[in-house]
């Protein structure tokens, strides 16, 4: 015989003190595991923790490039539709400097990464959270938000070379001219 502790910490013989039987924790455990799904016992633990996180990089990679195909560069303006309005009303690629990128890359090791890794600013998860929208919006929020400690305490430029050091992060190669240090202008650029 299999003798159980109940709940009250008595030992018994699986029964409470009202006399009810009951399960052991274990037990009851691995009868309320065999009727889950296999994609559910990836979300409760029971596969690995590389396992769990190489299904969700696979699944942002799928939803980044989604993201990514809808947001596709249209080809030329056909003038005779007359679309060449709606061709001017894309947002125009952003366009930095080498240097200015560097000067990102200098601002950013010496106030970012007190809290920021720079693999934050790349990959599939920041595509996703930041790409599908204008640089303006980037520019904006770290201008008005960050650092954390001192919000807006470095100057338009350095947030844009910040801004530029994530283009290049990502993998946009450099242009010959700067990055504008403005949202409004930022706004019209697109990754």
């Amino acid at each position: 015989m299999v003798i159980l502790r109940s709940r009250t910490g008595l030992e018994g013989t699986g029964q409470d003190l009202r006399g009810r039987s009951h399960q052991s924790g274990v037990q009851s455990c691995v009868a309320a595991r065999r009727h889950h799904h296999p994609f559910f016992e990836v979300l409760i633990g029971r596969v690995g923790r590389r396992a769990r996180t190489a299904t969700l990089l696979l699944f942002l990679g799928g939803v980044a490039g989604c993201a990514s195909a809808s947001h596709a560069t249209p080809g030329p303006a056909d003038p005779s539709t007359g679309s060449a309005e709606t061709a001017s009303a894309q947002p125009a690629p952003a366009v930095f400097t080498a240097e200015q990128a560097q000067r990102g890359q200098r601002v950013f090791s010496t106030v970012c990464s007190v809290c920021h890794g720079r693999n934050e600013f790349r990959g599939p998860i920041f595509a996703f959270t930041w790409m599908a929208e204008p640089v303006g919006h980037l520019f904006e929020h770290i201008s008005t938000n960050m650092p954390q400690d001192r919000p807006g305490s470095l100057s338009a430029e350095e947030y844009a070379a910040i801004v530029a050091y994530f283009l290049q992060l990502n993998g946009r190669q450099a242009g010959d001219s700067e990055l504008p240090a403005d949202a409004e202008l930022l706004g019209r650029r697109r990754w």
